[in-house]
C-alpha cells in the first residue's frame, strides 16, 4: 500500500485505517463487534473528525409535524443552526425532520438483504415522514435528507460487484438511498451528474474516503438548499408544531 503524498491524505488514510485496525483486532478473539459499537467507532473515529461544527450527530427518531416517526435509526446528522439546544442537550433522541440533513444505516454484515432492508427504511423516512402533506407547510419534499449505508462484515451483494450489473441493479431497486459502503471493499454512489457508480478498493482505503467525502459534500449542499428553502418566502413557525398545545392538524 503506497502512503498518500500529502499530509491531509495522510492523516485521513490514517483515520480510517484506524477504524479498520479496531474492527479487524476482534478476530482473533471469535468477536464480531455488534452493530451499536461500530456505530460508536464509526462516529467517533470517522464522521466527527470530518464534520464542520455546523452539523452534529445522534442516534433515535425522526418526527414530523404530524407527529408520525421514524424507525430507530443509527445515525442522525443535523443542523444546529435548526435544531433547538434543548433537544441536543436533554438527549431526548427525538428529532424534528426539519433539522436533520442526513441519515446513515450502520451493518455489521452488509449483504443483499441487509441493503434491501436499509432502502425500506430509507423509502419510509422520505416517503412517510418527508411526504409534503406531513408539513402544515406542504414543503417537505424540499427539505429531505441524504440517505446512505455502510457495513463492516461480508462481502456486499453478488448483484452489486459488477459494476454494469450493478448499476443495473441499483437502478431498478434502490431509489432512496444516495450511497453504500462496505468497508475495505468498495463504495456506491448515486450522482446526479452520472448516476450509480463505483470506487473498489485499490489502496489506502479510497472506497471510504470517497464514501464519506462525497456524503458530506452533497450533505453540506442539501443543508444549505434546506436554509435557503427555509428562509427563503414568508417566515414559517414550524418549531410551534412541535412545542406548543395545539395541534393544527387537529
Amino acid at each position: 500500500m503506497s502512503k498518500p503524498k500529502n499530509l491531509i491524505k495522510r492523516y485521513s488514510s490514517a483515520i480510517i485505517e484506524g477504524l479498520v485496525s479496531k474492527v479487524s483486532a476482534s478476530s482473533p478473539l471469535n468477536h464480531r463487534l455488534t452493530k451499536g459499537e461500530l456505530r460508536e467507532l464509526f462516529v467517533t473515529n470517522i464522521l466527527k473528525s470530518f464534520l464542520t461544527k455546523q452539523f452534529d450527530i445522534g442516534t433515535g427518531i425522526i418526527i414530523n409535524q404530524k407527529e408520525e416517526q421514524s424507525n430507530q435509526t443509527d445515525i442522525i446528522i443535523y443542523d444546529n443552526r435548526i435544531l433547538p439546544p434543548f433537544i441536543k442537550e436533554q438527549h431526548i433522541g427525538v428529532y424534528p425532520a426539519e433539522s436533520v440533513v442526513g441519515v446513515i444505516e450502520v451493518k455489521s454484515r452488509l449483504d443483499r438483504n441487509a441493503i434491501i432492508n436499509s432502502e425500506k427504511s430509507a423509502k419510509r423516512l422520505i416517503e412517510i415522514i418527508y411526504n409534503p402533506k406531513a408539513s402544515i407547510y406542504g414543503d417537505y419534499e424540499y427539505i429531505r435528507p441524504l440517505c446512505g449505508t455502510i457495513g463492516f462484515y461480508g462481502t456486499g451483494s453478488t448483484e452489486i460487484r459488477d459494476i454494469s450489473k450493478g448499476r443495473s441493479w441499483l437502478e431498478k431497486n434502490i431509489k432512496h438511498n444516495f450511497a453504500i459502503c462496505l468497508v475495505g471493499k468498495f463504495s456506491w454512489m448515486n450522482l446526479k451528474s452520472s448516476g450509480w457508480t463505483k470506487s473498489d478498493k485499490k489502496e489506502n482505503y479510497e472506497e471510504t474516503k470517497r464514501f464519506i467525502a462525497v456524503f458530506l459534500d452533497n450533505l453540506r449542499t442539501r443543508s444549505e438548499i434546506k436554509i435557503q428553502h427555509m428562509n427563503q418566502f414568508a417566515h414559517k413557525d414550524w418549531l410551534s408544531v412541535y412545542i406548543r398545545d395545539q395541534n393544527r392538524f387537529t
